[in-house]
């Protein structure tokens, strides 16, 4: 009986041709099959390094990353790209920590870009009402006068129709526990931003960014102090710095679209960022259908909350509305599944 074996081979004179023509064929077609794998896999995997030059202003950058060498000029890379999914992760988990230190969470939607970034917020609880919902904090921002009234905007959450679904920019107040008397301590502000850019100059599209403020280190240094009355106290308002964030490019959902007609990716966004559910206790006080049925909550009210994902290629809308009555409140963010692996549900008063 003959036993092949390289080592015998070797040793008795090599190899003979049929078997040298048998291991050359083998690593061909093993050769060739990586190859042709190869190329499947580099055409088909998203673009990792494509970008848009410069698609913000100058001074919407600056208030974007106010106070950060964020502020220059520079490009934006275009979605899906999986490096800024690492930093949209790394935000991710900063989120969450926050969340768990905090006193009290506030959502709100925003008109144009935030200017509003405090240290601290003037609250004295002899003079103002509990603050249980986004709508009373947003109030209280306007009695004090830290915001003027079309800041942010007063909204119950929305149906799912295209004349009723909220602005894409949205503000989220993370309060915290304070060492000064009849002031609020901000602990974080998250600001989410989908710009929409239709100009035909410029590579058309959307700018969506989230970005963290937290406390600005030099700026500290300067001790808040506390006042009587409604109005903000001198001293209060310390502006918070650019902490971390991520910004991503999403081109329109239909390929080479006209500049002319923009109305071919109409549909496209992001909306809403968040629904909001109020204690089912409020239902005593009866609001009308769209608002009463988002009174789930047992006892904590909370919100869901997204963002948008950087892994996604557009931010195409699905093609019809949902079919849900309008009695349920799926009907108003059901569509946002599967459009984001950045979701969160967060309580506005977390128990902890």
């Amino acid at each position: 009986m003959r036993i092949f074996s390289p080592a015998l081979k070797v040793l008795s004179g090599g190899y003979t041709a049929v078997e040298l023509l048998l291991v050359l064929s083998l690593s061909a077609l093993i050769m060739g099959t990586f190859v042709v794998s190869l190329g499947t896999l580099s055409s088909s995997r998203p673009t990792t390094s494509s970008a848009v030059s410069n698609p913000l202003d100058a001074a919407r950058r600056s208030n974007y990353y106010f106070g950060s060498s964020e502020t220059v000029n520079r490009d934006t890379v275009i979605a899906p790209h999986y490096g800024m999914m690492a930093q949209a992760e790394e935000l991710r988990e900063q989120f969450q920590t926050d969340i768990v230190s905090a006193t009290a969470i506030f959502c709100i939607y925003r008109n144009g870009l935030n200017a509003y970034r405090p240290h601290n917020i003037f609250y004295d609880p002899t003079l103002h009402g509990e603050l249980d919902t986004p709508q009373k904090f947003r109030a209280h921002l306007i009695s004090i006068g830290a915001v003027n009234a079309s800041q942010y905007l007063d909204y119950r959450n929305p149906l799912n129709t295209a004349m009723t679904k909220p602005a894409e920019n949205a503000t989220i107040f993370v309060l915290s526990f304070s060492k000064v008397q009849n002031l609020f301590k901000v602990l974080s502000i998250y600001e989410i931003d989908i710009l929409r850019i239709t100009a035909t100059t410029q590579v058309q599209g959307f700018h969506a960014s989230v970005r963290r403020f937290a406390d600005n280190p030099v700026l500290l240094t300067m001790p808040p102090t506390t006042s009587s009355g409604g109005s903000n106290p001198a001293g209060s308002f310390v502006a918070m710095a650019f902490s971390s964030g991520y910004e991503v490019f999403y081109p329109p959902s239909v390929p080479r679209p006209d500049p002319n007609k923009t109305a071919e990716w109409i549909t496209d966004g992001f909306s809403p960022i968040f629904i909001t559910f109020e204690r089912a206790t409020r239902l005593a006080f009866s609001e009308g259908t769209a608002i009463d049925r988002f009174k789930l909550a047992a006892e904590r009210p909370f919100y869901f909350i997204w963002w948008p994902d950087p892994g996604a290629r557009n931010l195409a809308q699905p093609a019809a509305n949902s079919t849900l009555d309008v009695s349920d409140p799926r009907q108003a963010y059901n569509h946002m599944g599967g459009r984001t692996s950045f979701m969160f549900t967060v309580p506005m008063f977390p128990a902890l």
